[in-house]
């Protein structure tokens, strides 16, 4: 994961950014394993994926319906790239950021955009609301 310095960063400890990128590792190396208990891991046990042309898909029986087809269309890896962070408190934070998604021959398949809401658990920062759409150029008629 990749960090680009913001002044809302300068209230985000370390060790708390450094937690996340950890956590969207996991999320990355999930896909390349088939390990679909470390990609529910990165998740509160509340937490929604809010996906361009889709319903909200919340708790562990829909999440892991969004990875077993993430999965099934090809993506092998996903690389985050934090923009800013918005709102810590110490509980919660908002990323902002890119991704982008590989196959199993490291080659892109996808990029996008993405908000997480991050919120700090018993376990460490999971997410708790995933939104990310896909790039693209918009038609125009």
């Amino acid at each position: 994961m990749t960090f680009h310095p913001s002044k809302a960063q300068s209230k985000f400890p370390a060790a708390d950014i450094q937690a996340i990128s950890e956590t969207n590792k996991q999320y990355g190396e999930a896909f390349a394993k088939n390990d679909s208990s470390a990609f529910l891991d990165c998740y509160a046990p509340d937490g929604c994926i809010l996906m361009q042309g889709a319903p909200a898909l919340c708790g562990q029986k829909a999440l892991l319906l969004f990875y077993k087809g993430a999965y099934k269309t090809g993506m092998r890896n996903i690389v985050f790239t934090s923009i800013n962070w918005y709102g810590y408190d110490g509980q919660f934070v908002t990323e902002q950021g890119t991704y982008q998604q590989f196959d199993a021959g490291n080659n892109p398949i996808g990029a996008g955009k993405y908000l997480v809401v991050w919120q700090k658990v018993a376990r460490g920062w999971r997410m708790l609301r995933d939104m990310f759409n896909a790039d693209g150029m918009p038609k125009m008629k």
